[in-house]
């Protein structure tokens, strides 16, 4: 149990290093992410406004889609350049000063080249894996309070979805972690594996890493596959819901609909974070003390 906390502290501490180090560009690329999720948010809703208004006759009411339009694709731009142009240099920063360290302390040059590769995750998870989680986030909490605006019981049968989704990713997260683990126990030693070993043992390790991938791939589908199940029917309630109510406008069905898919690309999205923050959380335990040192 002290192991299993002590691995979480370090970890944390490695990930806590890298953010005050880099606060500033990092917390901007984070509000930039923020400012795009809001305007997808917002996207289903201006597009219904606009749907009913040109059915009375009004194409004034495109105004908010267009500006709104404008807005997502000028933030989109910038936050693509100026992103890439952060995460490259803290990565180039993390390398270094852990290939430093690991020099110092004698350790051999195959193991550092493989936490070398390894240490890209890191970085990975501060550049795609949160914002990734945030836009999740955003896409499930948005989703269902738009269609508890539209229809509470639509909006209910939604959050009453999020159950079955969060204990089918409770699962899938612990078992995705023990695979994980395994994999990298074998990546970290492959530099070596490939120089020196025999050409027996390199091909014994490339089909383990293969087994690996393929479990893991395996437990990913199993969890998408259980989570579309709830989706369907969900979507299968909100055309019944829908069709039975009287002076639904064809604006609000859309935007329903638009706001249901929302909440399907969020499940669609799950497997994978849960599947990308396990990889990183083993590796951190591995660089985090070559870091923090």
């Amino acid at each position: 149990m002290q192991m299993i906390k002590k691995k979480k502290s370090s970890v944390g501490q490695l990930l806590q290093g890298i953010w005050s180090k880099n606060r500033k560009g990092i917390s901007l690329t984070y509000m930039l992410t923020l400012v795009e999720n809001v305007c997808d948010l917002l996207y289903a809703a201006t597009t219904g406004f606009a749907i009913d208004g040109l059915l009375k006759g009004n194409p004034a009411s495109l105004i908010p889609l267009a500006l709104l339009w404008i807005l997502h694709l000028g933030v989109g731009l910038f936050r693509h350049v100026y992103d890439t142009k952060v995460f490259v240099g803290i990565y180039s920063n993390v390398a270094a000063e852990m290939v430093e360290r690991q020099r110092a302390d004698g350790v051999k040059g195959t193991r550092i080249v493989g936490r070398v590769s390894l240490s890209r995750e890191v970085v990975d998870f501060f550049q795609m894996e949160l914002p990734a989680v945030v836009t999740t986030v955003i896409r499930f909490l948005g989703a269902i309070i738009m269609l508890f605006l539209y229809d509470q019981f639509i909006g209910f049968l939604s959050l009453l979805a999020l159950i079955p989704i969060l204990i089918i990713n409770h699962w899938f997260g612990r078992r995705s972690y023990r695979l994980n683990h395994a994999l990298n126990n074998r990546i970290e030693e492959e530099a070596d594996i490939v120089v020196h070993r025999p050409l027996t043992i390199v091909q014994k390790h490339f089909a383990r890493l293969r087994l690996w991938r393929v479990a893991i791939s395996n437990a990913e589908a199993k969890t998408w596959g259980m989570m579309e199940i709830v989706v369907i029917l969900l979507t299968l309630a909100t055309l019944l819901r829908l069709t039975g109510v009287q002076g639904t406008t064809p604006g609000a069905i859309y935007a329903v609909l638009a706001y249901i898919w929302m909440f399907q690309e969020a499940v669609v999205g799950l497997p994978e974070i849960v599947q990308n923050i396990s990889r990183v959380l083993d590796i951190g335990e591995r660089v985090a003390e070559d870091v923090n040192s």
